[in-house]
């Protein structure tokens, strides 16, 4: 790992900075997007309530750069959810270190199949990591405007 590089197990005293860094990239990263469609991601989707829950429900790490925490990521089950790197540090590694981390904490608890849902935005990144596209999916927001998604899969402890 780089120096100054820290992945760790969240912490409740993280909630803010993991809130705010998850809210700042979805402003970027998503700017393409509707302001309904960012708005349901940071108010439904990545809650305080959420990331809370779903940290003390599975295993939730955060990647700190400097003291500052820069990405995270959550295991919930089978499930992967929740990978967010700051805009400044995409396309580092960091996202690959913090999905490496949660593929290994799956494999160690007995897990061979891994499930996420992904966005356009993320999806290459998801099938660099060998994820495979199970089906395209949508939903929609208050509108008539439908937005589609990916569920995908990836067999470990092959």
């Amino acid at each position: 790992m780089m120096p100054g590089i820290c992945l760790r197990e969240f912490r409740a005293e993280d909630l803010e900075a993991v809130k705010g860094m998850i809210d700042e990239t979805i402003g970027v990263s998503y700017s393409e997007f509707p302001m309904e469609y960012r708005k349901h991601l940071m108010e439904r989707h990545h809650s305080r309530e959420h990331i809370s829950n779903e940290a003390r429900q599975g295993y939730t790490v955060v990647l700190e750069q400097e003291g500052r925490i820069i990405g995270t990521g959550t295991l919930l089950g089978d499930n992967i959810q929740r990978i967010y790197v700051h805009p400044s540090r995409q396309r580092k590694g960091f996202g690959k270190l913090i999905m490496r981390e949660l593929e290994n904490s799956a494999s160690a608890r007995g897990i061979n199949v891994l499930f996420l849902e992904s966005t356009s935005v993320s999806k290459g990144f998801y099938d660099v990591l060998s994820y495979r596209t199970l089906e395209e999916a949508s939903f929609s927001i208050g509108s008539e405007r439908k937005f589609s998604y990916y569920k995908m899969s990836k067999s470990i402890n092959v």
